[in-house]
């Protein structure tokens, strides 16, 4: 091949490889402009989009129920870009399971199968609701997880190396791993799978956060484990992916000053959720570090797990409003840190609110304000993808904001999505989650009672 023909394949290589390489954990996608959208089957006009759901600037795309989707109720969603083939996928939380979807055209998605809950044996002991106060909260004390009749109502997964990590809250379950370059196989029969390795050393956990950068998962909630997962010691439990067929224990970090809100806690150093990072923000004193910035209940915890021997806090920070710190997300220059509350709206009887603090001294994060919205729903996961801040609010649906003003504690909503048209008080029922790193810019719902939502995001037409 001639030099020069030898260079335009080696830039289209590169440009292939920063448009599709994300890297959720560290912030999201490149700053790459999105690609050309194709237009949604249902358009979102005058403020309905399939003459059902109400939306501003969030067009349909497609719909899937829990049927469809091959199980009972819906929970978490990720999704998966195979670079080899191109395709997308939506990866749907199941009460018993996972159900994959190619999503590559959305108009046309394509349920492709199943991986099937683990089947751990019983090492450990069988789970009791009642010694869990935590588990009793939010969707745990709703009608629609006491419907459940298999698996549990909490499953999560996240992505790394082409391997899906998933874990599962309130049942003995691990981590399952599998290999997701299996969905290469099916050709126009629904397949069912059974995981590739089971990482046995946690029997659950609320959710799992996993540093792409490093290769390092954290496993968050567990209250069930051989080590770093009990009523007396829980908080961060570290596992190392690198080979992702083999994941082996690699720390644990556990702070019982995290425990500023015992009422609910499951046990001392409770975290419920976290988002670990190389750190690249504005405290040179931590660049380069890895980093977890965890919604620990009562409290916002930094941790150090730079050395996975011996992990350490470098701030806790509340504040007196707080019902629930559930869930965050930081801003791609790693300067804010957005955070929802699940207990507030239900508890203080407010509208839905949006918790800003800024990290940029990691030391001392400063609570900034919080952002109030114009519904009184229960405001769920939370992702930021470039200058938004993409938000599952539950009965309320997507919410989408812009992020010029956030250092004003002020979100500007330029988009939303009603999956729960029917309600938008503050309950358990909506919008679950929701996956926004996709090559294509499309957005991913997930909708516990609902199913899986494709909506097109119109606002980036703008």
């Amino acid at each position: 091949m001639k030099p020069e023909k030898l260079l335009l394949v080696f830039i289209l290589f590169c440009l292939a490889r920063c448009t599709f390489d994300s890297n959720p954990s560290n912030g999201g996608m490149t700053d790459i402009p999105t690609p050309d959208l194709i237009t949604a089957n249902n358009p979102c006009e005058n403020n309905l989009a399939a003459d059902l759901y109400p939306c501003s600037n969030l067009s349909l795309y497609a719909h899937l129920t829990p049927i469809d989707l091959g199980g009972q109720q819906v929970n978490d969603i990720w999704g998966w870009f195979d670079i080899e083939t191109s395709k997308e996928y939506a990866l749907v939380g199941l009460t018993d399971g996972v159900s994959f979807v190619d999503v590559t055209n959305p108009n046309r998605p394509i349920v492709v199968g199943k991986l099937i809950e683990s089947d751990l044996p019983s090492k450990y002991n069988s789970f009791n609701l009642n010694d869990f106060p935590a588990c009793n909260l939010g969707l745990g004390s709703s009608t629609t997880a006491k419907m459940v009749t298999q698996g549990s109502a909490w499953r999560d997964m996240k992505v790394f190396n082409d391997h899906m990590f998933v874990v599962s809250d309130a049942q003995i379950h691990g981590v399952q791993v599998f290999d997701l370059t299996r969905l290469r196989t099916f050709e126009d029969q629904f397949l069912s799978f059974k995981e590739d390795a089971l990482y046995t050393k946690l029997g659950n956990a609320h959710n799992i956060a996993i540093n792409e950068a490093t290769g390092f998962g954290y496993a968050v909630g567990v209250t069930q484990a051989d080590t770093c997962g009990s009523r007396n010691k829980t908080g961060l439990h570290i596992i190392d992916l690198n080979k992702p067929k083999n994941p082996t224990f690699a720390g644990c970090y556990s702070d019982p000053a995290t425990e500023v809100n015992s009422l609910y806690s499951a046990g001392i150093g409770y975290i419920h959720d976290t988002q670990c990072i190389l750190y690249n923000g504005p405290d040179d004193r931590h660049k380069d570090k890895e980093l977890c910035f965890s919604s620990a209940e009562g409290a916002v915890v930094i941790t150090d797990v730079d050395d996975k021997n011996n992990p350490k806090t470098l701030s806790t920070t509340s504040h007196p409003d707080m019902g629930y710190s559930h869930q965050g997300w930081l801003t791609e220059d790693h300067r804010y840190f957005l955070m929802n509350d699940e207990l507030d709206e239900l508890n203080f009887g407010r509208n839905t609110k949006t918790y800003i603090w800024d990290v940029s001294n990691i030391s001392e994060p400063t609570f900034l304000g919080y952002h109030t919205h114009n519904t009184n729903s229960i405001d769920h996961n939370l992702f930021v993808r470039d200058n938004y801040l993409i938000q599952s609010n539950y009965s309320s649906g997507l919410r989408v904001f812009d992020l010029l003003d956030v250092h004003k504690a002020r979100l500007n909503e330029v988009a939303y999505f009603d999956s729960e048209p029917t309600h938008n008080e503050a309950n358990w029922n909506g919008s679950w989650g929701n996956y926004p790193y996709l090559p294509s810019g499309i957005l991913l719902i997930s909708d516990i009672r609902n199913g899986l939502f494709i909506v097109r995001p119109d606002y980036l037409d703008k």
